[in-house]
């Protein structure tokens, strides 16, 4: 292999990389958020009643998108289709999509997945840019680099390796780091 070739071989495996991690992440938090309304038992042993009925995730799932869109749930309307809800992992709409679940829980859940660390924003905001190459999302990449010890990019998936200006670890591991944090917390 050339140096190119070499160069777009560890570009796309760091975007697939990234792209497993933040679907990983975004279906940890589907789980934690539908299991939150229809009833479960936190990783403590604390009982979450349902907050929905039917305590269906089809229930859950049409909420979720009636809250990630601040609109009203319809009464009895249900979603079957997965790939119509939101983003959950989504920093910026997860407290809307809980406080439309209102679990017993959502205090836990929206302190922890709407919180202050970066790893999941971060992470989403590099994965788009990755999806949907454009100078514009090169640029909102390119913005975080006053956050860590960054080189220059030429690709959104170049910043995974800049270094974290705490740990030192790269952004990627970081961003790992950040969103198993907050995983620990929010099941609790």
């Amino acid at each position: 292999m050339t140096r190119h070739e070499d160069r777009h071989v560890r570009r796309h495996k760091l975007e697939g990389a990234l792209s497993d991690a933040w679907q990983s992440y975004c279906e940890f938090v589907r789980c934690i958020c539908i299991n939150s309304a229809i009833g479960c038992v936190t990783s403590n042993g604390i009982s979450v009643l349902p907050s929905i009925n039917p305590p269906t995730w089809q229930r859950a799932s049409h909420i979720a998108i009636s809250g990630a869109s601040k609109k009203a749930p319809h009464t009895t309307a249900e979603n079957q289709i997965k790939r119509r809800e939101p983003t959950w992992g989504d920093v910026k709409k997860i407290i809307d999509i809980v406080s439309a679940l209102a679990p017993t829980n959502a205090t836990t859940l929206i302190t922890y997945l709407g919180g202050s660390l970066y790893g999941p924003l971060h992470c989403q905001l590099v994965r788009n840019a990755c999806a949907h190459k454009n100078d514009q999302n090169l640029q909102e990449v390119k913005n975080l680099s006053v956050l860590y010890l960054a080189q220059p990019i030429a690709s959104p998936a170049d910043c995974l390796m800049w270094a974290d200006t705490v740990t030192g670890k790269p952004a990627f591991i970081s961003w790992l780091d950040d969103m198993r944090a907050i995983g620990v917390e929010a099941i609790k």
